[in-house]
């Protein structure tokens, strides 16, 4: 059965050193239907998020990440 996949890009508004990096993108990946959650290597400001539409939508990643305790916004969907 084939999966809907969707991404977003969030700005996280600051740079964001290895260790930081390493725990978000593991938190996101924990979620029930994130897929990949991957900071840019050449923009590490940008947090690229693979998920299914049909389990969780932007707003809740965007939640998460805010959670973490990040400033930031969705800038593209």
């Amino acid at each position: 059965m084939q999966t809907n996949q969707a991404n977003v890009v969030v700005d996280l508004r600051q740079t964001l050193d290895e260790k930081r990096i390493g725990e978000l993108e593991s938190e996101l990946c924990g979620i029930d239907g994130v897929t990949r959650a991957q900071v840019s290597p050449t923009a590490r400001r940008l947090l690229l998020v693979d998920y299914n539409p049909e389990t969780i939508n932007s707003q809740k990643i965007l939640g998460a990440v805010v959670r973490h305790g990040f400033d930031a916004r969705l800038i593209g969907m």
